[in-house]
């Protein structure tokens, strides 16, 4: 008896000491979640970065938060952290393993759990905001249009769980121009025309915030081009769960919903080893599509790189080059059989895209999302980069997006801007940093770009420091600013734009002109404000280094004073996400 009494003691000691190192484990209480404002720490002066120098690869910058005791391997409320490249949230990572699979851990001093980081290895290239450059030493800005959206739906999936999004998912370009601009249609020779504005910046008072908008022709609805689509499904056990393969199956039956009964569509799966599931058949047999499509089953490892040769080869069987030739990879991105690094899947696709045959991507799913394999394998393809997350998306995706992307307006759309050095002492191009191109680059025709779809509206925003707001080098120039008169001298800058058409591969040059006229953003065109309070949206998600004083709550009082004068279903949802936002994060300040 007393044997028993000992052991039921001893076990219940051992019960308790468990118990207690587990709570004692656990993360404790973190400071509510805040918007960062001009006195919180510049974390983007710390971040690791192997190429700086003094600073040995792998090792962290001087003053850089250090980690906790309970955070060597597993980061606070469980995130996961990579020890040996450990940054704080928000920053980004440019060692090798990290630029693949750039993973974010949570701060207590800067998340609570109303807005965790989602529980997830999700991979994310790693970004570097586009720094201010000198008129003096770099008067000219390069760089290639793309109308990628798959940023914004990925952000809001996000917000949507629960969670604050990983600041390398936020790419500003793909935010702003996720949604439609009420810009004039091309009347000119042109397919693409070109509009400017200029404004006040909203979140620094010094600066002003500059936009190139670009509008495309839209023949959607008179154009007689067919359509040759070869689906190509990731059915592997990782995209085994509600919303990625049977959301994926619905989906395309809305596109199927949406192609004249003469366009032909092909489906090729791969789940360990790549498969042709549909032969290239018309829409017409729509049943005989359907039943292929509910057959589809999730399982087995990820043959990405077989599927997408096996996927181009069907698509040269049923190539047609009078229709829109294109191959739409659906997938969560986890290749890991076959040519899976991300520069072996490159240079896979930039060999086959010769063929006519471009290829889009739509990503999807949560807790393993690849989407650093997304946007390498979408620009590679000279296709477009999508993210799907719900029903809804689906609808918006494939009733209207789509059609644009199959009726390519212009391609290898390049941009330069020349500012005046009279006007303009500084210049940041917002976003596109996977899209900066050398000098050299805008006339030489074999240097690939963007596509942009017929319809397609895309925003470009610089942030300007006019002359005489901030220190301008001390170089001898041949042309100073006091030689600027007459015209040229109420010139912002000088917009280039080159173009091939569909069928051509020598390309066109028209310029457009940047005038000076800045006026308060409120004033300026709604196509500005409204670009302005995504892109404001953009610098408080992604902790950006230049967000002044950008906040949440200046982005909902502009984007909801130019609701007023829309019903763009895209919009009002944009608000109803701010709104969300500054109920769960502003209201902890």
């Amino acid at each position: 008896m007393k044997t028993s009494f000992t052991k039921i003691t001893t076990l219940l000691v051992i019960v308790l000491a468990t118990a207690y190192f587990i709570t004692d484990q656990r993360a404790p209480p973190s400071t509510p979640i805040k918007e960062a404002t001009s006195n919180s720490i510049d974390y983007g002066k710390h971040a690791i970065n192997d190429f700086d120098q003094n600073v040995p690869p792998g090792k962290k910058e001087l003053g850089q938060p250090a980690l906790s005791k309970n955070q060597t391997k597993t980061g606070q409320q469980g995130y996961e952290q990579v020890t040996d490249n450990i940054a704080p949230i928000g920053l980004a990572v440019k060692s090798k393993p990290m630029a693949e699979r750039a993973l974010y851990a949570a701060s207590p001093s800067m998340h609570d759990r109303a807005m965790p980081l989602p529980l997830s290895r999700e991979g994310y290239a790693a970004r570097n905001d586009n720094r201010f450059m000198s008129v003096a030493l770099s008067p000219l800005s390069t760089f290639g249009l793309e109308v990628d959206s798959s940023s914004y739906a990925n952000i809001r999936r996000q917000i949507n769980q629960g969670h604050r999004p990983i600041p390398a998912s936020v790419r500003l370009e793909e935010v702003v121009n996720y949604f439609d601009y009420g810009f004039p249609s091309p009347t000119s020779k042109h397919p693409i025309a070109v509009m400017s504005d200029y404004a006040a910046a909203p979140w620094n008072p010094n600066h002003r915030l500059a936009m190139i908008g670009v509008k495309a022709v839209d023949n959607t609805e008179t154009s007689t081009q067919g359509t040759r689509l070869t689906f190509l499904l990731d059915t592997s056990g990782s995209m085994n769960s509600p919303n990625k393969l049977p959301l994926l199956i619905r989906s395309f039956k809305v596109l199927l919903s949406n192609l004249n009964p003469d366009d032909q569509v092909a489906i090729v799966t791969y789940a360990g080893s790549a498969g042709l599931v549909l032969q290239p058949t018309a829409v017409a047999q729509r049943d005989v599509i359907f039943n292929a499509l509910n057959k589809l089953r999730a399982g087995g490892s990820t043959a990405g790189g077989a599927g997408i040769q096996l996927a181009y080869d069907v698509a040269r069987q049923q190539f047609d080059k009078n229709a829109s030739n294109l191959v739409i990879l659906a997938t969560d991105g986890d290749f890991n059989v076959g040519p899976s690094s991300d520069g072996e899947l490159k240079s896979m696709i930039e060999q086959q895209r010769e063929s006519g045959v471009f290829l889009s991507v739509i990503g999807m799913g949560t807790g393993n999302y690849q989407d650093a394999k997304m946007q390498v394998l979408s620009e590679a393809g000279n296709g477009i980069a999508h993210y799907l997350d719900s029903d809804a998306e689906a609808k918006r995706l494939f009733e209207t997006e789509l059609k644009r992307t199959l009726h390519i307006a212009a391609k290898d759309v390049k941009v330069q801007v020349e500012f005046n050095p009279a006007a303009v002492a500084q210049y940041r191009l917002l976003g596109y940093e996977s899209r900066v191109m050398h000098a050299e680059d805008f006339r030489d025709d074999k240097k690939d770009s963007g596509e942009i779809g017929a319809g397609h509206s895309v925003v470009a925003l610089y942030e300007i420091i006019p002359t005489g707001n901030g220190p301008t080098p001390d170089i001898a120039r041949r042309y100073p600013a006091s030689h600027t008169t007459g015209t040229e001298a109420m010139e912002l800058g000088y917009v280039k734009v080159r173009y091939k058409q569909p069928d051509e591969n020598k390309s066109v040059e028209f310029d457009h002109i940047l005038n000076t006229q800045a006026k308060p953003i409120n004033t300026a065109s709604t196509d500005l404000q409204w670009a302005a309070a995504a892109a404001e949206f953009s610098l408080v998600m992604s902790d950006s280094e230049y967000k002044g004083t950008s906040s949440l709550a200046n982005a909902l009082l502009r984007a909801k004073a130019i609701l007023r004068t829309t019903e763009d279903d895209k919009r009002k949802e944009f608000v109803q996400l701010l709104e969300r936002l500054n109920t769960t994060w502003v209201a902890h300040e």
